[in-house]
């Protein structure tokens, strides 16, 4: 175990009080091969990547029936009471295998405490979009640390849509060519900003307009 101190940043993080709790804790991450130190890392890193800071609480949703991997979004306006949560359950049932997908989903949910006050085009105040947009930074992290994405990039691609969600075929196409268009950006000098990325996610949709919008027609009625 590590010392005391830190052990005392690893309860206040996940909001446990005892050894018991940890311990607890411990043996949910580690039915799926992770450790709590696997998943903070994973979490940290991400925030880093975005410049941001931890989250204030990260909570083991695996044993909720109705648990997701989620960012949850109390004020808009601050970094300070972001709540990560995280369904193993649901991680495995969506193929997410490897520590480096898990990283990668990581990353999508940290780029949704990025993007908590864009607003995007697009039908139902553009919640595909706000998807979209946190697949094209997944990508272009991936490019950027020459991360492997092919096991994540067919687990979307076998991923029904929804009302909330892109099919997973377009999804895909967008982390693709985030990892590549970063790689672009970084040859040519050209700063990777937020602000910049998210105009190139708009190119992006440009690109693939006409395929979001035919699959939007078996959820929405336009």
């Amino acid at each position: 175990m590590p010392n005391n101190t830190y052990n005392q940043e690893l309860f206040k993080q996940f909001n446990i009080s005892s050894m018991e709790e940890y311990e607890k804790l411990s043996n949910s991450f580690g039915r799926f091969g992770l450790s709590v130190q696997t998943v903070v890392d994973a979490v940290k890193s991400a925030c880093d990547f975005f410049n941001i800071p931890m989250p204030r609480l990260i909570q083991d949703c695996s044993d909720d029936k109705n648990g997701q991997t989620m960012f949850v979004n109390y004020n808009s306006g601050s970094y300070e009471d972001d709540v990560l949560c995280i369904n193993l359950n649901q991680l495995v049932d969506l193929r997410i295998e490897t520590i480096e997908d898990f990283y990668l989903v990581i990353t999508h949910e940290c780029a949704h405490r990025v993007l908590q006050n864009t607003r995007f085009p697009g039908v139902n105040n553009g919640i595909w979009e706000q998807e979209l947009a946190a697949d094209y930074l997944m990508g272009c992290r991936a490019g950027l640390h020459n991360m492997n994405n092919s096991k994540i990039l067919v687990s979307m691609f076998l991923t029904p849509g929804s009302y909330s969600h892109p099919d997973g075929m377009i999804r895909a196409l967008f982390v693709r060519d985030a990892k590549f268009r970063v790689i672009e950006m970084r040859d040519n000098s050209i700063p990777l900003t937020i602000p910049n990325l998210l105009n190139e996610f708009m190119a992006c949709r440009q690109k693939y307009l006409q395929e979001i919008q035919e699959c939007q027609q078996k959820y929405y009625r336009f």
